[in-house]
């Protein structure tokens, strides 16, 4: 993730605002480690993983595949309980698992981020005990580590995990890896409070010289690093309240296009008077909420 980044303010379309409590009554295969070779480092508080659910994984491997280049591994392909993770040049990204559709006449679609945490029943107890509630309780998988998918006071869906081979380092984002996440809110002090309350998080406004001082609230910051934002959903938005995940692209643009040919919606359209017209936010065929950034980090404009 960014050390210092810019969280935008955008106009994001409505989405799945969770899911239903029979969905945890699902299995899901045994899964991969999280790193290969393990770190064995651990860094509470920091997104490390992705998750997209869906009754229609067929769907999700064309799109998020021809839209990112990223390229596709089954782990298990048995129907029903189906995963697989996609790679950018080699690097893992992200996780798809096969999930019963909440209304079977709806294609479903939701992207889940995870936050490591030292320890998932601490972490799952402590969302309860602030009003949040457990999605799907806490599981235990030999090499994975152990996860859970809860949602926060205001019904925002995240996950927690304490993973078996350590957590990814802290790393410049390259071309089709998450490079950012953004919470957007009603009332950002009260989800950066619930928030830094759980992981232990910093929160600090930008300096008003900084760009990011027109399009960011907060900052939610751990280890010397900004891990996330959050900006206020305004009072006039249809938009859910929902955890955002940003895609470092090379071409804006491009991307955008390409949203629209495999069957996408572009909910946010590059705009020059938005960080140059250097972000989007596009909706898949099934309606799930991905962000996508051109950056250029400081070391990149040196060389």
């Amino acid at each position: 993730m960014l050390k210092h980044a810019l969280i935008f303010a955008l106009l994001l379309g409505p989405g799945v605002t969770g899911v239903k409590a029979q969905e945890a009554r699902q299995s899901l295969p045994e899964l991969p480690p999280l790193t290969e070779p393990a770190t064995n480092t651990h860094l509470p508080g920091k997104f490390v993983w992705a998750d997209y659910f869906t009754s229609d994984i067929d769907v999700a491997r064309r799109f998020y595949g021809e839209l990112f280049d990223w390229e596709w591994r089954w782990v298990v392909n048995e129907p029903g309980s189906r995963y697989g993770i996609f790679y950018s040049e080699g690097e893992p990204v992200a996780g798809v698992a096969e999930w019963e559709a909440p209304d079977p006449d709806r294609t479903y679609g939701r992207w889940i981020h995870y936050i490591s945490v030292d320890d998932v029943g601490e972490s799952v107890a402590a969302v309860k005990a602030k009003g949040g509630t457990v999605l799907l309780d806490r599981r235990n998988y030999a090499e994975r580590g152990s996860f859970a998918v809860v949602a926060d006071a205001g019904g925002v869906l995240f996950g927690v995990i304490k993973s078996s081979s350590g957590d990814p380092e802290d790393y410049r984002a390259e071309t089709g890896e998450w490079i950012w996440i953004n919470l957007y809110a009603r009332n950002t002090q009260v989800a950066a409070d619930f928030y830094a309350a759980l992981f232990d998080y910093d929160t600090y406004a930008p300096e008003e010289e900084e760009v990011a001082s027109e399009v960011l609230d907060i900052y939610l910051a751990r280890h010397g690093y900004s891990r996330a934002g959050v900006r206020r959903l305004s009072d006039t938005s249809e938009s859910q309240p929902t955890w955002l995940g940003y895609v470092r692209v090379d071409d804006v643009q491009a991307v955008v296009a390409r949203a629209r040919a495999l069957g996408g919606e572009v909910l946010f359209s590059p705009d020059e008077n938005v960080a140059s017209g250097d972000l989007a936010v596009v909706a898949d065929p099934v309606g799930a909420t991905i962000g996508v950034l051109f950056w250029v980090f400081e070391e990149e404009e040196g060389e």
